[in-house]
């Protein structure tokens, strides 16, 4: 919590709201994670029902992450100028509306704008998420209570693994999309009731002045304030490693994972659903332990270099391999979700790079990256597995996969090189200490 001075029943009101803070955005983020990752259970359902070939499959899946990436730094300007309170439940009304859409859908294009309205509807809960962090917690703690908030959300990726792939069995994919509906509803309200934009901390005058110092900007002057980020000195190494962190991980649990086990090894979707599952249960335990692990050793480059190398490796076995066994499949399969996690900490590295006026704005864009890499990671190995299309015993071969995974493979060893010649920003260095001319 925050290390600001204040009396011990102010202190406990500030624990007791954060926590409420933390139950509601988790609620909503936790439909979130869902809504990214169900593609990849019910993809044989759509490519079915609505006819797909692998690049609309591809585009459909990745339509979530291009609104998503491109409302980023728009609810930045919303973040600085108004606060997470107000922007996150009336944006979330996109997402209610999306997912109803999504479960009522009749062809391509109507599933195309429902996934489009989910990705605006949830795209300031994470960003929100961090923005208060970055006033309620130190520096020191800032990415592990971000990852204890992606490890909330990774739920949802649990969910729309066996759980949906049950529920699409028995009941139909659509029922899901209704009853995530109603959810979102829920959480949003209490977004509303229970986020605050500041510690309640009057006292520190310091601290109050500059938790207002957005606000006392002008709208105009918010958006100027974007032209200011791209005098940040290694920015581009840090939005190069958050393009293919996340959405390399993504695009294997949220869309070819699935696939990919169905096709090579002929098991059922609902086993695919839990091998899926062991995936996102390491992702979970990485995204709660890998801020404990930077705060210990006070290292966020090479902390990012290790896991981003690890996946390319992974990712290179499973280009070369035809078809290995299934264990060590599952194994592979479970140490990128493991190691995948380490977003968490590029998040982090990159906060430290933005002086406070510009945090919301600064963070909107790193989101951009997280977020709108998946559209191209997901469309474009769409474009590698559908150019295999038409002959079934290349597919069922796994070159197309293969391919696809070889792909991602060059872009993440691409992007760490990239990254590795940037300096370390260390955790108990604090936050914004860049400062802009």
């Amino acid at each position: 919590m925050s290390t600001h001075k204040i009396y011990p029943k102010k202190l406990m009101f500030m624990r007791n709201r954060f926590f409420q803070m933390i139950a509601a955005i988790g609620l909503v983020y936790i439909m979130s994670q869902f809504f990214r990752t169900a593609n990849g259970v019910i993809a044989k359902d759509l490519t079915l029902e609505f006819k797909l070939s692998a690049d609309s499959l591809g585009v459909l899946t990745g339509a979530f992450f291009l609104s998503f990436a491109i409302v980023q730094i728009p609810i930045g300007v919303l973040f600085d100028r108004f606060g997470p309170r107000i922007v996150m439940p009336v944006i979330l009304l996109f997402a209610i509306l999306g997912s109803l859409f999504f479960g009522f859908a009749e062809n391509f294009s109507s599933l195309i704008v429902a996934r489009l309205m989910m990705g605006v509807g949830v795209a300031p809960i994470l960003m929100g998420a961090l923005f208060l962090f970055g006033r309620w917690v130190s520096a020191e703690e800032y990415s592990t209570w971000m990852g204890r908030m992606i490890a909330i959300g990774g739920v949802g990726a649990l969910l729309s693994a066996s759980p949906l792939a049950f529920i699409a069995d028995s009941y139909g994919w659509r029922y899901a999309f209704i009853g995530t509906a109603i959810i979102t509803a829920v959480g949003g309200l209490f977004i509303w009731i229970c986020v605050r934009d500041y510690p309640p901390n009057l006292s520190d005058k310091n601290f109050y002045k500059l938790v207002h110092q957005g606000s006392k900007e002008t709208l105009w002057q918010n958006i100027c304030g974007i032209k200011d980020l791209a005098k940040i000195k290694n920015l581009w190494q840090i939005l190069a490693m958050a393009f293919v962190s996340y959405p390399v991980t993504i695009t294997i649990l949220g869309l070819w994972g699935a696939p990919w086990l169905i096709d090579i090894y002929g098991i059922t979707r609902v086993e695919a659903g839990n091998i899926l599952l062991l995936m996102a249960i390491a992702l979970i335990i990485s995204s709660v332990l890998i801020g404990p692990v930077e705060k210990k050793l006070n290292n966020r480059k090479w902390l990012v270099i290790s896991c981003s190398c690890g996946i390319g490796m992974s990712l290179c076995i499973l280009a070369i391999w035809p078809k290995p066994p299934l264990g060590f499949a599952i194994g592979i399969l479970i140490f990128i979700g493991f190691a995948g996690a380490y977003n968490i900490i590029i998040a982090g590295h990159g906060r430290s790079l933005f002086p406070d006026q510009l945090a919301g704005r600064g963070m909107s864009l790193i989101g951009i990256a997280l977020m709108g890499g998946p559209f191209i990671m997901q469309s474009l190995t769409g474009l590698i597995i559908s150019s295999f299309e038409g002959d079934n015993s290349i597919m069922l071969s796994g070159e197309p996969y293969r391919a696809a995974f070889g792909f991602l493979a060059v872009c993440i060893i691409i992007a760490s090189i990239f990254y590795s010649r940037i300096p370390d920003a260390r955790p108990s260095e604090g936050f914004g200490r860049t400062k802009i001319n």
